[in-house]
């Protein structure tokens, strides 16, 4: 699902903590001063003030839209450029790695080939690169397979998530 890929990217930009925090940190800080900004705007408006905090706001919302709506709309175009993501997905894992089929093509992956893994809200992410990664929806997994899952991902993927 397209939703899948977008919540994935969350996850995956969300998977190391200092990217995380610092990102947050940043929201808040121009969040912070954004709200400074306006508020000394409310307290004494002109026209004059109004030209000269143009370029600001145009900045602002040049921000909202990296931040928020670029990272969208380059997963939907990557998901709509994938074919093999459109249909459903099966995945078995085992003693010698993950073996993932899809309509129009398989990929056995051993263990050894992955690098790390990372776990969001609704999905577990199996990295082969530090930026490639398969994607497995929480949804597909019964609730008491969820910890099987993380028990031998643990087990398997020797380096730290």
């Amino acid at each position: 699902m397209q939703s899948d890929f977008t919540e994935s990217y969350s996850v995956h930009r969300n998977s190391k903590k200092w990217r995380k925090w610092s990102r947050r940190i940043f929201i808040w800080i121009a969040g912070l001063f954004t709200a400074i900004i306006v508020f000394g705007f409310l307290v004494k408006p002109s026209v004059q003030q109004a030209k000269g905090l143009a370029p600001f706001f145009v900045l602002v919302l040049m921000w909202v839209g990296i931040l928020w709506l670029l990272p969208r709309w380059m997963m939907r175009r990557q998901f709509l450029g994938q074919p093999g993501a459109h249909g459903p997905r099966t995945l078995s894992l085992d003693a010698t790695g993950a073996h993932w089929r899809w309509n129009g093509g398989s990929s056995d992956v051993e263990w050894k080939n992955y690098i790390r893994w990372a776990e969001g809200r609704n999905q577990i992410l199996f990295y082969t690169s530090p930026a490639c990664f398969n994607i497995l929806p929480k949804r597909a997994i019964a609730a008491e397979q969820l910890n099987e899952i993380r028990s031998l991902l643990d087990q398997n993927i020797h380096v730290a998530k």
